[in-house]
């Protein structure tokens, strides 16, 4: 019990902030990843929004674009971690890892990333094969709708309802980071 009653006390204890060029080096890439990384990827869906009311072709490249940008922004995203986790142990305070505000973050950051990896990149895939599938669909009269426009629909929200509770989360980590509670 002792044991218990020292880690508690050692975690509860205030700590001072943790020094050294190394740690501020991480921290200095940390917020550079997490400005990009999730910067890229805060107008995912809007963006897709934009793209449609433009037309086909206008939409395929600004989808293929933003794919492109979206791509370099996830792996700013797992950068964030990284050298998020590397400022923490390079701070020396070890304690820092069983703080309750820092294990809530970590937990927000996983649900985002496989919301991201499991809800909107499969939706935003099937939406451009979707679009791919309609370009090359002969024309139909105007009262008539293709079938990959109704599927498009769906997709679009469903990457709209993904990103906004990504947009939401991510207020949430920062809520945390910033003042930890």
């Amino acid at each position: 019990m002792k044991g218990a009653a020292d880690l508690v006390a050692k975690v509860a204890a205030p700590a001072s902030p943790p020094s050294g060029w190394l740690f501020h080096l991480f921290v200095l890439l940390h917020i550079i990843c997490v400005v990009g990384g999730f910067g890229g990827m805060a107008y995912r869906a809007f963006v897709l929004d934009l793209a449609r009311r433009r037309g086909d072709v206008a939409t395929a490249g600004i989808l293929g674009a933003y794919g492109q940008i979206s791509s370099v922004a996830e792996v700013l995203i797992y950068g964030a971690a990284v050298f998020g986790v590397a400022a923490v142990a390079a701070g020396g305070h070890h304690s820092y890892f069983a703080r309750p505000w820092l294990f809530a973050a970590v937990v927000i950051y996983v649900v985002m990333v496989g919301l991201l990896h499991g809800l909107v990149r499969p939706a935003e895939r099937n939406y451009r094969r979707a679009l791919l599938e309609l370009a090359q669909a002969p024309s139909m009269p105007p009262p008539a709708r293709p079938p990959q426009m109704a599927e498009m629909d769906r997709l679009q929200r469903r990457i709209g309802a993904g990103m906004g509770t990504f947009n939401v989360l991510l207020l949430g980590a920062l809520y945390l980071m910033v003042f930890r509670p």
